[in-house]
């Protein structure tokens, strides 16, 4: 074989893997937790995982956050048949139950691969429905096709036509068609942590009431011992015995040294446990303690939509290999499949954006309508301009004038000057002033990274013209305040 045929060849295939199980032409699941806890039940030993109370939340929480996302259908190009391809899987998509076709197909998460029948209708060739089936039904063959077990056929089982079955995988390792899920992790964790309760229950039966001691004289025959020992056993339902006069009845109060709680803090850390491998943190179910905690908080959270991101895309992938291809096979030969995304993305922090705004609008700019609406949605409108105040009244003819005022005869302004010349030497103080920190907020990523801008800035900020100009300002104020009790403005 020469060396460019061998570039385009599988060298390491499954069927010449020696550590790779392949009976007569299928393959074996390579879950270990699988192989050796299966007991004959196989994949079934993973439904027990959901009878956890906490299990069931955290696997329903990972699966229900990729659907929470709204999704959209793109075509492969800009081509009047791939368009109409797009069109024609959009509005079959929607005709399905698509969010609960993608919550049925992350059962993978839990049991390492789902598989869902597409149920067609023979007039429109429009899938009407998927119907998930039980993983345990399907073996694979070294080419990771899919078969179908039967009654009639265990193995190697029944061979299964094209565009009729989707199978989602998830932890596929070394090309394993049966991939490896989050069961394989969390069988432990629930086992001890149902081990634990177990315990737990006992520790509070035995140590939550007393033990009651019936005491018999020497010699009482045994079916009166055992006639004492009813009716003690009646005494956790009954406020009152009665018993020979020569019986003695005792309580006996369990006593224990150490911690009490050794059980609780067991089953919370494998709760802890459960939730890391399935969310891959834990604060997002269960309340962190101490300084910090809503920070960590988000942190954690920011994991878990990683996850939810990786999920939606490895989903995605799927439903384009398949149900979208075979949709676009049907309806519009010829044409390049278009794709289905999720749109994920973490929840905008609206109190820290309005904080930045509002920082920046200080700084003089103005947002326009169209850019508030687009960041904080609709129902947002221009407030009004607030109304002119109405015109000075001039100076009343037969008043005298002043011969302090500042102004020349027919120039009842004369201040004005001075205010105007004092507000544009400000504008341009105030803009030497701000050039730095207008800057940095345009350069800012981030609020934190705003102030720390703004603390390194601080002891280089020169505001001596300011300062200056701020006198000549009172000055000016102080004129022109005399100036109206003068002229009678």
């Amino acid at each position: 074989m020469d060396d460019k045929k061998q570039l385009t060849t599988i060298i390491a295939g499954a069927e010449r893997d020696p550590y790779h199980v392949i009976y007569m032409g299928l393959m074996r699941p390579q879950d270990d937790t699988l192989i050796s806890r299966g007991g004959g039940r196989g994949l079934k030993i993973y439904d027990e995982i959901e009878r956890d109370c906490h299990a069931y939340s955290v696997l329903q929480k990972r699966k229900y956050a990729v659907v929470s996302f709204p999704w959209e259908v793109k075509p492969a190009s800009e081509r009047l048949k791939d368009k109409k391809a797009a069109e024609t899987a959009k509005a079959m998509l929607e005709a399905l139950d698509f969010d609960g076709l993608c919550v049925g197909l992350l059962d993978a998460l839990l049991k390492g691969y789902a598989v869902g029948e597409v149920i067609w209708d023979p007039a429109t060739w429009a899938p009407t429905q998927v119907i998930m089936r039980d993983q345990r039904r399907f073996l694979f063959d070294v080419d990771s096709k899919p078969r179908l077990a039967t009654l009639q056929n265990m193995l190697p089982g029944e061979e299964l036509p094209e565009r009729k079955f989707i199978v989602h995988r998830f932890g596929a390792k070394d090309g394993n068609p049966y991939g490896l899920g989050l069961g394989s992790r969390l069988f432990w964790p629930t086992y001890f942590k149902r081990q634990g309760i177990t315990f737990w229950l006992v520790f509070a039966e035995k140590f939550g009431s007393p033990t009651v001691l019936g005491k018999y004289p020497e010699g009482m025959p045994r079916e009166k011992q055992d006639a004492l020992l009813s009716t003690l056993g009646n005494l956790a339902q009954e406020t009152a015995i009665v018993a020979p006069l020569e019986t003695e009845i005792e309580l006996l109060e369990a006593a224990r040294s150490g911690s009490i709680d050794t059980y609780e803090r067991l089953v919370r850390y494998m709760d802890e446990e459960i939730s890391k491998a399935v969310l891959g943190e834990t604060l997002t179910t269960t309340l962190g303690n101490g300084n910090g905690a809503y920070a960590a908080s988000k942190t954690h959270n920011e994991v878990r939509l990683e996850l939810v991101r990786a999920d939606a895309d490895l989903l995605s992938a799927t439903l384009n290999q398949t149900l979208l291809r075979w949709i676009t096979e049907l309806h519009h030969p010829g044409a390049e499949p278009p794709t289905v995304w999720r749109k994920v993305e973490a929840a905008t922090d609206l109190k820290a954006e309005a904080e930045k705004d509002q920082i920046v609008a200080g700084l003089g700019f103005e947002p326009d309508e169209a850019w508030i609406k687009e960041k904080y949605g609709e129902g947002w409108s221009k407030k009004a301009a607030p109304k002119p105040p109405p015109p000075t009244s001039p100076i009343a003819p037969n008043q005298p004038q002043n011969p302090a005022a500042f102004a020349e005869p027919g120039q009842a302004d004369g201040p004005q000057t001075l205010v105007d010349h004092t507000l544009q030497q400000g504008g341009v103080a105030l803009e030497t002033l701000l050039a730095p920190i207008r800057k940095a907020v345009a350069e800012a990523k981030s609020l934190p990274e705003l102030r720390d801008q703004l603390d390194t800035l601080y002891p280089d900020l020169d505001a001596r013209a300011f300062s200056e100009l701020m006198e000549q300002a009172l000055l000016v104020a102080a004129l022109a305040g005399r100036f109206d009790v003068l002229t009678g403005k």
